[in-house]
């Protein structure tokens, strides 16, 4: 089986988005960030997520002007 690639967001990243969004519900975190409430737990714990999932997410973030 191949190994995943794993990347962390920067922590100022993290608190651009904790700054977009008004509460931490799971349905507001995915319709925010395209991203579930295990992978937004792991972004404010500072905790690696999958490289492919860190570049789609920075991606949005930029189109959305978040960053």
């Amino acid at each position: 089986m191949r190994e995943q690639r794993m990347s962390g967001v920067p922590a100022d990243v993290v608190a651009a988005m904790r700054s977009a969004i008004s509460c931490q519900k799971p349905d507001e975190i995915q319709n925010r960030f395209g991203i579930s409430l295990n992978t937004w737990t792991k972004l404010r714990e500072g905790r690696a997520i999958r490289h492919s999932v860190a570049e789609r997410l920075i991606q949005r973030l930029q189109r959305d002007q978040v960053i």
